[in-house]
């Protein structure tokens, strides 16, 4: 049962122009009254950067500590997605720091401005 908070290994070919792809993590961000309902779920790509890397207002920094991931990696919220859940194959951890958690959603407030 996928979870909010997760992060799976997630298949996102086929992609289209700049949209991430291949198989790569995926932060679940829907709630679980949608997780566990319906088949699909929203999740935010990660993806690994270097220490000093630029981090765009868009994305947040998480250290391998938070994610379960061997490397740090960014949350990007400019590549939120709705995937159906058979896209999404081996869980790599879960996201239980709660200030980190507030960070991604200070993140998706910004970006949607709400």
């Amino acid at each position: 049962m996928v979870n909010k908070w997760d992060i799976y290994y997630c298949n996102f070919n086929p992609a289209v122009g700049s949209e991430q792809r291949g198989i790569r993590p995926a932060l679940v961000l829907s709630n679980n009254a949608v997780n566990h309902l319906l088949s699909v779920c929203t999740v935010l790509s990660l993806s690994s950067v270097k220490p000093g890397e630029k981090i765009y207002a868009s994305e947040v920094l998480l250290e391998p500590a938070v994610t379960g991931l061997p490397k740090l990696s960014v949350a990007m919220m400019q590549q939120i997605r709705t995937v159906s859940q058979s896209r999404l194959t081996r869980l790599a951890g879960t996201i239980t720091d709660v200030d980190v958690r507030n960070r991604i959603l200070a993140v998706c407030r910004a970006y949607f401005e709400l």
